[in-house]
């Protein structure tokens, strides 16, 4: 006989995992399981806090501005190319919004490549819409010609994605300057690494290209750049 009074005071509340809700199990392949729920994590709290963001727009009072700004940044390069959104409030310590890369495949021909990055590219811009874009003016050596004219393509195509996509011109800022920000001029890829997860809290944070995009917003949000 069903108990029409139960006692539920001391029952623990369950809490979820997740912060979007259903969920649903699915079949993966087990060796890349720790890489798609880690991904799936950040899509997770990424989407939530857009949510939040957006809620707390629509109910902004209409003619208010919010100080809240939203800096992209890049690190260009045509076979992996880092992306990285940060927010925050002027005279406060931003929050990373979301980061990747863009990976284009070296046996396709430039052109192929440089569309896929162009598309792309103005997806996420589309998407995240930054007040400041910050790119990384690379050093070109002019003795390598191959490598040369495939790094100023892609500059070429990427700025003039970001001028389509947002009406804004790119802050540029060389290497030595954003890495010299958080380490030394001359500092590798896994101590920035080191860096930017205290900074941020990005325990799960993988070495590539995005780790150098994450420290180029953040000198773009602090002011650094060419202009």
């Amino acid at each position: 006989m069903a108990n029409s009074n139960p006692r539920t005071d001391k029952l623990v509340r369950q809490t979820p995992k997740w912060n979007l809700q259903p969920t649903k199990p699915i079949r993966v392949p087990e060796a890349l399981l720790e890489k798609i729920e880690s991904y799936a994590r950040l899509l997770d709290e990424s989407e939530e806090q857009q949510e939040i963001e957006q809620e707390q727009q629509q109910r902004q009072p209409k003619g208010v501005k919010t100080d809240l700004l939203t800096y992209f940044g890049i690190r260009p390069s045509i076979s992996e190319l880092g992306w990285a959104v940060i927010s925050g409030k002027t005279g406060q310590h931003p929050r990373v919004v979301d980061y990747g890369i863009i990976q284009t495949d070296s046996k396709q021909v430039i052109a192929s490549r440089l569309a896929e990055i162009e598309s792309d590219l103005g997806l996420l811009l589309k998407q995240y819409q930054p007040q400041q874009i910050t790119l990384e003016n690379p050093f070109i050596n002019l003795e390598y010609k191959n490598t040369s004219s495939k790094t100023l393509q892609c500059l070429g195509v990427i700025q003039a994605t970001v001028y389509r996509s947002c009406e804004i011109a790119p802050v540029l800022i060389y290497a030595a300057t954003w890495k010299s920000h958080l380490d030394s001029p001359f500092a590798k890829r896994e101590d920035l690494a080191f860096s930017v997860r205290l900074l941020f809290g990005l325990d799960r944070l993988s070495i590539n290209a995005s780790v150098d995009a994450i420290a180029i917003a953040y000198a773009g949000f602090c002011g650094l750049g060419i202009q």
